[in-house]
């Protein structure tokens, strides 16, 4: 016998009382305003969020709002997305975690799986992009495509897709793609570049979801990189690292507002070689800022600089020196800062598909 009927049969509750108990209106919770409402809902983790979508359809309604993710994301806890069995690209899965932190220095995991059979497009093989507030950007590959890949926007959480059209128009080959949110209309807009190599011409379109239709915007930078970070999006820009060493700003980014390109500068001291070789260097954002790891010929340890004041050269500070990682093997074998824990520790993802733990104070790093 389940504790739960025991200790319902234990307590003395005539009928007069249980009658007492039944709700005899309706539910206190949706009489609250719904400013209150979203106000609670913002603050869930998604697993249960999820769940929320099936009591009712005021809090489904609330949920798939597109406007709901800036306010929930705020406050949620950070998410970690792992894309996983890279080398099978037959049967593509995402893990995505969220990370709870109390007040022991402990910190809990909440799990979730998006699959292609529930959340993510029905596709036999995809990339993942980018991430811009819970939305994902996936570029469907295969041996049967030969681009450029038909693109999708899709959100896991609610299990909803939409198919972008081809932006090529007879072009040959599309090299950079992105998805980023307007910081002003909150639009969602995905930026291509589509090139013809037989006639050296490089063009920019941008896609504003719901519009249907891609807009050219003219020509790409000079310095234009083969793929943009997954993590790079901030003050509605995308920003990645220019593809040579000829700039002296190193860093491009687009504004999705304004559809226009804009250059930010490194920080000051980095040397020529620095701002040359860029599989030395990994550009992100954490924290509401810009930074960027610099690599050197020891690969047990990196750099972190971080742009306290956007756009400004002088408020580049170094804040962290990470030591005693495993060496990397290959030349991509990157680690980069996820989460900064209470504790001390710090989360970092490695080769873009493992997340390690990493100690200060051992000087030392650990698989998740």
């Amino acid at each position: 016998m389940g504790r739960r009927k025991r200790v319902a049969e234990d307590l003395p509750i005539n009928r007069e009382e249980q009658e007492e108990w039944q709700p005899t209106g309706p539910c206190r919770f949706q009489q609250l305003p719904q400013a209150l409402v979203i106000d609670i809902l913002s603050r869930l983790l998604v697993k249960p969020l999820l769940n929320c979508r099936c009591v009712c359809k005021s809090w489904l309604s609330i949920i798939s709002d597109p406007q709901f993710s800036f306010v929930h994301l705020p406050k949620s806890p950070i998410g970690i997305l792992i894309n996983t069995n890279p080398e099978k690209r037959t049967s593509r899965i995402i893990d995505y975690t969220q990370i709870e932190e109390s007040a022991d220095s402990q910190f809990h995991l909440e799990k979730m799986r998006f699959s292609t059979k529930n959340s993510l497009p029905p596709l036999s093989c995809f990339e993942l992009i980018n991430s811009c507030n819970g939305l994902l950007l996936l570029a469907e590959v295969g041996p049967n495509i030969d681009g450029p890949f038909p693109l999708y926007v899709c959100n896991p959480i609610l299990g909803e897709f939409i198919a972008l059209p081809l932006a090529n128009e007879g072009r040959l080959y599309c090299s950079f793609i992105g998805l980023g949110c307007s910081a002003v209309t909150k639009e969602y807009k995905v930026l291509q570049t589509c090139g013809d190599y037989r006639k050296d011409e490089d063009g920019a379109r941008i896609y504003t979801i719901g519009t249907g239709v891609w807009k050219s915007i003219g020509k790409t930078p000079q310095d234009f990189a083969q793929f943009a970070p997954f993590n790079a999006v901030l003050h509605g820009a995308l920003h990645w690292l220019a593809s040579s060493g000829r700039t002296l700003e190193l860093i491009n980014a687009f504004h999705f507002e304004t559809e226009e390109f804009r250059t930010l500068p490194p920080p000051g001291s980095f040397t020529p070689f620095q701002k040359q070789f860029k599989d030395c260097l990994k550009l992100g954002v954490f924290d509401g800022c810009l930074f960027i790891c610099v690599y050197g010929y020891d690969s047990s340890k990196f750099d972190m600089w971080v742009m306290k004041e956007y756009g400004v050269q002088e408020s580049w500070r170094k804040t962290l020196v990470v030591e005693g990682l495993y060496p990397r093997q290959l030349d991509n074998d990157v680690y980069e800062p996820l989460v900064f824990l209470r504790n001390g520790e710090i989360l970092l993802s490695y080769i873009d598909w493992t997340v390690v733990c990493y100690n200060q104070e051992k000087n030392a790093s650990e698989g998740n």
